[in-house]
């Protein structure tokens, strides 16, 4: 079985939670779909959380939240932060002892750097299996592997339908969405489902496609109506 987990942004307390009900055996595999940080309350804990599972095989993709917060650190890029509210994850990692620094690598935990730098076997920009194509946010569905493009990834969308290179359900995050989506016509599963912004934590066991959610402490009723404005 797969479990693939959406957006987390944050909050810790319904990521253990969510994993503490997925029903994983040892030969299961979990996928995190990206963008573990930033809106919640602690990012850092999220983070710390993802690199001791254990009960299982596990894959974190890199999220645009993660690729910005890099940026922030490696280069100096104040602006990769803007508009990604980050300022709740800097908090979390300063009352946890690390005051994370523009242009500052070292003052990010190594074990966490690993992480959002893709250095762990299990870090990766996309994982594809017979049936699904795991990404954080989008994929071309009419471009071979070669071709596909990281920003789309990392931010984009799912097109392309009705491939000659793709047969697989793309599973994706980003987007938020007010219940597990499954858009069979337009290929793909979408699975963020809110968490960080009012909504709930989800996860999708493939490929039974049974729905896990977790509650947050910020959970609005009204988040999606919020969100469209």
């Amino acid at each position: 079985m797969i479990y693939a987990v959406g957006d987390i942004h944050g909050e810790a307390g319904a990521l253990r939670a969510l994993l503490e009900e997925l029903p994983v055996q040892p030969s299961d595999l979990v996928v995190f779909l990206g963008d573990a940080i930033n809106r919640g309350p602690d990012g850092c804990g999220c983070v710390e959380q993802i690199l001791a599972f254990d009960r299982c095989r596990k894959v974190f993709l890199q999220g645009n939240h993660e690729e910005a917060m890099l940026m922030f650190l490696e280069e100096g890029a104040v602006t990769a932060l803007t508009g990604m509210d980050a300022q709740p994850t800097l908090d979390a990692y300063a009352a946890a002892g690390y005051a994370l620094t523009p242009g500052d690598l070292s003052s990010l935990p190594e074990s966490h750097l690993r992480l959002y730098a893709q250095a762990y076997p299990w870090t990766l920009p996309f994982y594809i299996t017979d049936d699904y194509i795991f990404t954080h946010a989008g994929w071309d569905l009419f471009r071979p592997l070669q071709m596909q493009n990281l920003g789309v990834l990392r931010w984009g969308k799912v097109t392309g339908q009705e491939s000659p290179f793709w047969t697989q359900t793309v599973v994706r995050g980003h987007v938020p969405v007010p219940q597990v989506t499954f858009a069979r016509r337009k290929q793909y599963i979408g699975v963020d489902t809110g968490c960080g912004l009012g909504g709930l934590l989800s996860a999708v066991a493939l490929p039974t496609e049974e729905v896990y959610t977790a509650r947050p402490a910020s959970f609005r009723p009204d988040w999606y109506s919020r969100l469209r404005g």
